[in-house]
């Protein structure tokens, strides 16, 4: 075969792989230049000093014996856009509401001063039968706008979506201080009583020496948030008593002075990706914005004031609020009280026309 038909194969496999090298030598540089920029986009985004605490921004009252209180919980009328009216009749969470209601305004061992409202946050579907009926139980009903998430902020419980609408009870100015307790809680005691606590009264300082970051709403100069150790992670149902202390607070019983300020701070946080595991929902981010570690760390309340995984010890030990849903969990002598003050609300909920 003559040699200049062995040189022309050769030249043209020579040519193909030359611009194969430059094509991949001139990706590898982009794909350098790319890597390389985004590694001094957050240098520069880490550097970025955190904006200066607003001395006056957001400040929060002592209370006095005029301030307004509120005791919160929060009812959901689940996946469906709209209910027919008596829909939620059976539902297990509309039935805890009523039982709290019960407690709380009306049971003569347990229920509270007259002055603090008892307020029932409800999701839009929530029909008007049942808010009416939850009304003339004496209950405050607010209806729940919309919090937008973001895209990342998912779970795989049923009503995850819902959960971040307790937000909105921050946004309740008209309250000094709001107590908010899960509908599944069963009340042993005067629990307004909570509202004269010092950790309750007085207003903690935002430590500006905390590390915060640059990218969320500036921080209030001052907060009021305090809540209970979750026994979830000191053996669950076998928790010692008097209970540990944790790192992690339960979202199922939390009290704070209402704040727009804190309410824009948690609108911030939404829109980070992953800033806060979204497993947990709203219990994640608010144990985000009040790690302990961070500017505003909660407060501890006292052991007596709450219990999640109840169990003998709690009950012996006097524990204002249970919290468990008693209509299918927890210990059997709990579970027989619970329905005992299901029973006595129907009882009195029917002689009083409700």
């Amino acid at each position: 075969m003559p040699k200049a038909m062995l040189t022309q194969p050769f030249l043209a496999l020579k040519a193909s792989l030359r611009l194969v090298f430059r094509a991949f030598y001139l990706r590898r540089k982009a794909t350098i230049a790319v890597v390389t920029l985004t590694l001094l986009w957050l240098f520069l985004s880490s550097c970025r000093r955190p904006p200066l605490i607003d001395p006056e921004f957001g400040l929060v009252r002592n209370t006095t014996s005029e301030s307004k209180y509120a005791i919160a919980t929060f009812l959901t009328g689940g996946n469906k856009k709209s209910l027919n009216a008596k829909d939620l009749d059976s539902n297990p969470y509309n039935i805890a509401t009523r039982v709290l209601a019960y407690q709380l305004l009306h049971a003569e061992e347990t229920r509270c001063n007259a002055s603090v409202d008892f307020v029932v946050l409800v999701t839009p579907n929530v029909p008007k039968y049942t808010r009416d009926q939850l009304t003339a139980d004496g209950a405050v009903v607010v209806e729940a706008k919309d919090i937008p998430l973001s895209w990342w902020v998912s779970t795989g419980v049923t009503r995850w979506k819902d959960q971040f609408l307790k937000l909105r009870l921050f946004e309740m100015t008209q309250y000094d201080r709001l107590l908010f307790v899960d509908a599944d809680t069963l009340i042993r005691g005067k629990l307004d009583e909570i509202f004269n606590e010092l950790e309750v009264q007085r207003p903690a300082q935002t430590l500006s020496h905390r590390v915060r970051r640059a990218d969320e709403a500036p921080l209030p100069a001052q907060y009021m948030f305090a809540a209970r150790s979750d026994n979830q992670f000191t053996g669950e149902r076998r928790h010692p008593f008097p209970p540990l202390n944790t790192e992690v607070f339960s979202a199922g019983f939390w009290i704070a002075a209402p704040s727009q300020e804190l309410f824009d701070y948690f609108l911030s946080i939404l829109k980070h990706y992953r800033r806060f595991d979204p497993h947990t929902m709203e219990q994640s981010l608010l144990n985000y914005a009040f790690r302990r570690d961070g500017p505003m760390p909660w407060r501890e309340m006292h052991y007596k004031w709450s219990a999640t995984w109840p169990n003998s010890g709690d009950v012996e030990g006097h524990v204002v609020t249970l919290h468990e849903k008693f209509w299918k969990t927890g210990p059997q002598d709990l579970r027989k009280l619970w329905r005992e003050q299901k029973g006595n609300m129907q009882r009195y909920f029917s002689k009083h026309g409700n």
